[in-house]
């Protein structure tokens, strides 16, 4: 049988099948393609994060998002939240269309922004804020909160959607609602119970 040869990089290749020398001289070939292109390859398609946010990341984002109650700062907002950070809150919107200069919808968003979120947060007082639960499920935080106020403590629920925006993970979504009442009170202002009360009966 006659042998084949072939050159690759100065060195002379041999084989008694030619099939397997053009085989060799391929896989050789795209080999070497492939180490040539891998640093570049690994910097333009970094390996994606898992969907998932790890369980120290939400502690860690939990107790920021806290944090914007309790000791407000634009940095501390624009590292915890997303720019196109919205949130939905009738609780909020309460608190706006009774205190504020002009009536809320309450159903509608709370804030449609980061920066409208920042623009009526930095001139609000802090309130006190504790993480009593939270629960992780893949994307979703889900925290149950106490704000203990005087003379009526608060207390809350907030879902809130994460994404991981490079290099860590902010929240993108809230959905939150608390005892309003109480903290409207505990801001000064009286709620006059009606003349006639009405009996709520709940049925098994």
């Amino acid at each position: 049988m006659k042998r084949r040869a072939s050159k690759l990089a100065g060195c002379i290749i041999t084989h008694p099948n030619p099939t397997i020398i053009n085989m060799h001289l391929i896989i050789s070939t795209f080999a070497i393609s492939a180490l040539t292109l891998l640093p570049w390859t690994a910097l333009a398609n970094p390996t994606p994060v898992s969907q998932c946010i790890p369980t120290p990341s939400a502690s860690a984002l939990a107790t920021d998002f806290g944090k914007l109650i309790s000791a407000y700062s634009d940095k501390l907002a624009n590292a915890t939240l997303a720019p196109n950070f919205q949130d939905y809150s009738e609780s909020v919107n309460t608190l706006i269309d009774n205190g504020g200069s002009t009536p809320k919808n309450l159903l509608s968003a709370t804030f449609t922004s980061r920066s409208d979120f920042e623009v009526a947060s930095a001139g609000q007082p802090a309130a006190p804020f504790e993480i009593k639960d939270l629960w992780i499920a893949c994307d979703v935080l889900i925290i149950r909160w106490l704000s203990a106020q005087s003379p009526l403590p608060v207390v809350g629920i907030s879902v809130a959607h994460v994404v991981f925006n490079r290099p860590s993970w902010q929240i993108d979504e809230v959905w939150a609602e608390f005892d309003s009442a109480a903290w409207l009170k505990n801001l000064g202002f009286t709620i006059t119970a009606p003349k006639r009360r009405r009996e709520v009966v709940f049925e098994g």
